[in-house]
């Protein structure tokens, strides 16, 4: 599974923004997820990264999440972070 102990990775769970990237949801606004030295962190889960993270292959498991950053207070950075909480 994605996250493992020694495996390093970056994985963009969606790269869309601004206000009508993410009101038409022309590409995903999910958010990073950063697995570096056995930590897995998600970086802005916008709306979708929840379904992006069970979507993804391979599988990323929330529950196996350390932390969430947050860089900031929109909504295409934050909609996901209550239900991952």
């Amino acid at each position: 599974m994605a996250g493992e102990k020694g495996t390093d990775f970056l994985k963009f769970l969606g790269t869309g923004g601004a206000r009508f990237v993410v009101s038409q949801q022309l590409r995903a606004s999910g958010g990073i997820w950063l697995s570096f030295q056995g930590t897995q962190l998600l970086i802005d889960p916008g709306p979708g990264a929840l379904v992006k993270c069970l979507s993804s292959q391979p599988k990323l498991d929330p529950f196996k999440l350390d932390g969430i950053v947050l860089t900031h207070r929109h909504l295409d950075h934050v909609a996901d972070v209550n239900i991952l909480i």
